[in-house]
């Protein structure tokens, strides 16, 4: 049960990048979004910017996909995909933090934090189920 609890929450978690994902794709619009970076958009433009954000939440939802459906079939690959995901995830968070909608951003980046502490440090879950 445990399993499918904490694979339900990672994966709401990155399918939830759909809300960054939308609006700089194009796809959506809602307010306090925008896709535009502090960095990238000046150096480099709006339109490639955009583009740039879309491969991120692109690679970021693919990742966490990834990294749960490897948790939840016990394959040895899902600890280095699901902290892939959350690293992509922070970079997009930090290099697009203003094309963001705040509250959606700090609970993104503390749900990624989370994961990254809980993988790498308290290497929980176990990868061997409990009394194994």
């Amino acid at each position: 049960m445990q399993t499918f609890i904490l694979a339900g929450l990672v994966l709401a978690h990155g399918i939830g990048h759909l809300l960054f994902l939308a609006p700089a794709a194009g796809i959506a619009s809602w307010a306090g979004q925008t896709g535009q970076s502090w960095i990238l958009t000046p150096a480099i433009g709006d339109g490639p910017a955009r583009a740039v954000a879309t491969l991120v939440w692109v690679a970021t939802i693919a990742l966490f996909v990834a990294g749960v459906a490897g948790f939840v079939t016990d394959q040895a690959w899902w600890r280095p995909i699901t902290v892939a995901a959350a690293i992509v995830s922070i970079a997009g968070i930090v290099i697009f933090w203003d094309g963001l909608a705040m509250p959606s951003a700090i609970f993104a980046l503390a749900f990624d934090i989370v994961v990254l502490f809980a993988t790498l440090i308290a290497h929980w879950p176990a990868s061997e189920p409990a009394g194994a």
